[in-house]
């Protein structure tokens, strides 16, 4: 309700009549934006007739974009210094800037699916090949802890409308001024759909992170470019967090119809002026995770040594080396070492990985169970095969090297495209580590079946009692 009050001191320019107060033509905008209900819905809720409830949005956008939005979105309402100051986590600065004045941004497109529209021309510039839609894009510039700096266009979405070339666009036409406001040396961090404007940011005195291309014909990231990758991802996942609080005002997670169409760019600067004003950051500006950065440098500059030990051993294609153990009955296996959750986040410096081990391991317990095997010429080497969650063609092989001696997890190895980096692992590494360094040495019970599967039939593997050979009586 605070927050509702303040609301209202940007509507200044709206006038209460006998209908309908300042307070309701604000209600009806954000209920509007919020649950995307049909005018007639919006009618019933508040009392109105539709031919107020279609006046009243438009007229408060108008307020909105005039007093909200230049105060709260846009190069123009932060200075550069306030805004590296303000906005910029520890974790970014220590991972890509080597000056207090420099401002970290993370670039992304995002889409807003719309109706198909009369003006054929408009039509076929709006169509995305990619995702077989009509749609808009818009260009978000979001800081480290997601505030969010601009929200460049909305773009259409043929070919012509890549990530690269709105980057592009909006520097040589220095939209919103912001070749005045950029410094030389600021961070661009981008997603690889940006590659073709690499150059040309670094060109005119910018620095790019983006996350490696894996080489042609290779299956797998060298652990340099995993390390590197980690890196950008560490910090990038934020504009992912923004876009999603975007699509929470249901409005735009739906297909948007055309009387909206002319007017997407106003009302996704007035949500996210909105976002700006009364949401938490998404990420930590905690001081102490300064030394989650130093940790993970730190460990970019190392080689994996246990993909080392594998290669330079054979181990990869040897077979008599190895001792099975089960699966499931791990006591074979009771000197590997324990963690604890925070163990494990220490290990994969995020959260996604550990939220990823659950399942994977769910996943193997209700089928055959874990394939492992200890190295018998290196006994605290654990092999195990891990079924792929995206594919049942697909495995993966890892390798985790532990000492029973100091209880510590030494390194570890997957075949996987990421498995090679040891800025924290991947979630087939981490799945084994909290199963048997974590889940078999608590009390609780083993995990309940999922019963979703049996929920569905399934005609690859069902068998019945009948063939082709039996006909239907007469």
């Amino acid at each position: 309700m605070e927050q509702f009050d303040d609301f209202t001191t940007f509507a200044k320019s709206l006038k209460n009549t006998a209908t309908r107060s300042i307070r309701t033509c604000l209600a009806v905008f954000l209920a509007k934006m919020k649950t995307g209900l049909p005018n007639s819905i919006l009618a019933t809720i508040f009392n109105l007739n539709i031919s107020q409830i279609q006046r009243i949005i438009p007229s408060v956008r108008t307020c909105l974009m005039t007093s909200l939005v230049p105060q709260h979105l846009g190069f123009g309402h932060i200075e550069h210094d306030a805004f590296v100051e303000k906005h910029t986590t520890p974790i970014a600065k220590e991972l890509f800037t080597s000056a207090n004045n420099e401002a970290v941004f993370i670039l992304d497109g995002t889409y807003l699916y719309i109706q198909k529209s009369a003006n054929y021309l408009f039509q076929r510039q709006s169509y995305s090949l990619h995702k077989n839609r009509s749609l808009v894009k818009p260009m978000m510039v979001v800081a480290s802890d997601g505030y969010i700096l601009s929200v460049l266009g909305p773009y259409l979405a043929d070919y012509g409308n890549n990530d690269a070339n709105i980057t592009k666009h909006v520097l040589n036409n220095n939209l919103e001024a912001i070749r005045s406001w950029l410094r030389k040396e600021d961070v661009f961090i981008v997603d690889r759909g940006f590659r073709d404007a690499v150059e040309y940011l670094e060109s005119i005195g910018l620095k790019v992170e983006m996350p490696t291309y894996l080489a042609k014909g290779k299956k797998q990231h060298t652990t340099e470019e995993a390390n590197l990758s980690r890196l950008v991802t560490k910090v990038r996942w934020v504009v992912e967090s923004v876009n999603g609080r975007l699509k929470q005002f249901r409005l735009f997670d739906k297909v948007m119809p055309n009387t909206f169409v002319p007017h997407i760019g106003d009302l996704v600067k007035i949500v996210c002026a909105v976002l700006n004003r009364y949401r938490r950051p998404i990420a930590s500006m905690n001081p102490d995770t300064q030394d989650v950065a130093k940790a993970m440098l730190e460990r970019s500059a190392r080689c994996n040594q246990v993909q080392t030990l594998v290669e330079e051993n054979n181990l990869m294609t040897k077979r008599t080396c190895y001792q099975p153990v089960d699966g499931k009955d791990t006591a074979e296996l009771a000197n590997f070492p324990r963690v604890t959750l925070d163990n494990l986040r220490d290990i994969t410096m995020g959260v996604y990985q550990v939220k990823q081990a659950r399942s994977y391991t769910k996943d193997h317990l209700e089928n055959e169970g874990y394939e492992m095997m200890i190295c018998r010429e290196l006994p605290e080497l654990l092999r195990v095969k891990i079924q792929s969650r995206h594919s049942k063609n697909t495995s993966h092989t890892l390798w985790v090297k532990y000492s029973s001696e100091s209880g510590e997890i030494l390194g570890w190895y997957c075949t996987c495209k990421v498995g090679a980096r040891v800025v924290g692992c991947c979630a087939h590494v981490a799945s084994v580590l909290w199963y048997l360094g974590y889940k078999r040495h608590t009390e609780e019970d083993s995990m309940a079946k999922d019963s979703l599967t049996s929920t569905f039939l399934n005609a690859a593997t069902s068998s019945g009692t009948y063939s082709a050979n039996d006909p239907l009586e007469e």
